[in-house]
């Protein structure tokens, strides 16, 4: 091999020779290309090495994801520079996967920003299908559900929301919806996770927060290299940046943890880290096979995918609600004479919910109409399977259109607009079963584990806040808009300016 390299070395320059070699490396490269995209359901003709990325440059994917099924039908398949993703886009084919398949589409995809974030670690929101996946997801679900329901839970969000609305001067107000819903559920989720104060002095706390606003700001789509790697040399400065947040983010975690273990004692449930404490303490002593996944190492990343989940996904909830208060005042009345009626000024109790159907109603109706993650989290097939007819290989990676869920004509009677009465009884006016697959949150085992704590959080804010407060619009309702930020990852609002007037 050394002989004939070094004759090749001293060879002539053949440039025709060069130009027949460089086109069958290219033919060879494309034909194997389009021979992996024979192998995936049909979607969007790709084109090698950027595969369907230039057509998804201007158009949110769930968005765009709902125009190529009208051609492509309810499973396709987008590639994402040389790598497959299949989008799932009706409920019928994500049920069949995520419920009646659930473990074989368990899986999360390989990527870099897994290993930025987990470190060597283990978690439930990157992790692979695994013991270790298992046993920590039990673990933060049983956690949070014995946390959801305490004393605890409603008077941190009575109190925060009773500590913001004191600091309001009497008379009309322009806020910032994005800016005071973000600092005040950092505020209310530091102070669940780990036992802070509600009075915005504590600066880890504050902390995360600027860590989240950095990332929202440097990359609103994920870490450019889980695109295409070679996106990670052009945007070389932008890696190196959200690589620094995160190590940062743990490093804060970590010491909120700890100082929230040091409180820490047997049958505690004072935060979401001594709830997570307790369950390990009962794991181990009961002798559970799964206990030895449960470290404290683990346990922190877990604590940084429930802080996370619970503050993005509450805030965004609550700043579409307000916006959308604001452009429906006939709406907002309903709630507040709903809550006057049955509950009075009485700080909201969990089995309100059952007195207050109208206004839960708006929420599930916000949740519908708004899911934080349009396409939720990628999920891979863990071996060869089907959805309907469509053939999908092992370790595909598969996205799941959740706003187009929400929206579908065929479940939804018009989709697009805003009716909270759809979700109750026509007779009884409560709330009643099966109005629609509300799927915000997920379906299966990788739903979120933290789901029935944002839908307690979000009752409770929202019923103190129309106890005290009206929210209208800076100028009239009709100029309320609800356009989102360009991301295709996070359903944000882009308008942010409302008016809170206090009213007790």
């Amino acid at each position: 091999m050394a002989v004939l390299l070094a004759a090749f070395m001293f060879m002539p320059l053949d440039w025709q020779w060069i130009t027949t070699a460089l086109v069958f490396v290219v033919t060879w490269f494309v034909s194997r290309f389009y021979q992996r995209v024979l192998r995936y359901p049909r979607g969007p003709f790709p084109v090698p090495l950027l595969g369907n990325l230039l057509a998804m440059r201007k158009d949110d994917l769930h968005a765009k994801a709902i125009e190529w099924s009208k051609t492509y039908g309810d499973v396709f398949t987008l590639w994402i520079s040389h790598k497959p993703m299949v989008i799932l886009n009706s409920y019928d084919v994500i049920r069949e996967a995520l419920v009646k398949q659930k473990n074989l589409f368990a899986g999360r995809p390989d990527t870099k920003m897994r290993d930025i974030q987990n470190q060597g670690n283990h978690d439930i929101m990157f992790e692979d299908y695994t013991p270790y996946w298992e046993a920590l997801r039990k673990a933060a679900f049983l956690a949070v559900r014995k946390y959801a329901v305490t004393d605890t839970t409603q008077k941190l969000c009575t109190g925060i929301v009773d500590a913001y609305v004191d600091t309001l001067r009497i008379g009309p107000q322009i806020v910032d919806s994005k800016k005071f819903f973000f600092s005040m559920i950092y505020k209310l989720v530091g102070a669940s996770m780990y036992g802070a104060s509600l009075n915005g002095e504590d600066r880890d706390v504050l902390r995360l927060e600027e860590i989240d606003n950095e990332y929202y700001e440097v990359s609103p789509n994920g870490l450019p290299s889980d695109v295409a790697p070679i996106l990670g040399y052009v945007y070389r400065n932008r890696e190196t940046k959200i690589e620094a947040l995160y190590t940062e983010f743990r490093e804060v975690v970590l010491r909120l943890f700890t100082r929230a273990e040091g409180s820490h004692h047997a049958g505690s449930d004072d935060n979401i880290v001594h709830a997570l404490l307790a369950v390990r303490e009962e794991a181990i002593r009961e002798k559970e096979s799964n206990a030895q996944y449960i470290t404290k190492a683990n346990l922190v990343q877990v604590v940084m995918n429930l802080f996370g989940g619970a503050t993005d996904t509450t805030a965004s909830a609550l700043q579409w609600m307000f916006i959308r208060l604001a452009k429906h005042p006939d709406i907002q009345k309903r709630i507040q004479k709903e809550i006057k009626d049955n509950i009075g000024m009485d700080p909201p109790v969990y089995e309100d919910r059952e007195k207050l159907p109208f206004t839960t109603a708006c929420i599930l109706e916000t949740l519908r109409c708004h899911p934080f993650a349009p396409v939720g989290m990628p999920h891979k097939t863990t071996a060869e399977t089907k959805v309907g007819t469509q053939p999908i290989p092992k370790d595909t990676n598969v996205l799941f259109n959740i706003y187009r869920v929400n929206h579908d004509p065929n479940l939804w009677e018009e989709p697009e607009k805003y009716r909270p009465d759809r979700f109750l009884d026509t007779v009884t006016g409560k709330l009643r079963q099966g109005a629609g697959p509300l799927v915000s949150f997920g379906l299966g085992t990788r739903a979120c584990p933290g789901e029935k704590l944002a839908h307690v959080n979000i009752f409770y804010i929202i019923v103190r806040f129309m106890q005290r407060l009206t929210c209208s619009a800076v100028d009239d309702a009709s100029s309320v808009e609800l356009k989102s930020i360009g991301s295709s990852l996070f359903f944000l609002p882009l308008q942010r300016d409302i008016v809170l007037t206090r009213i007790n």
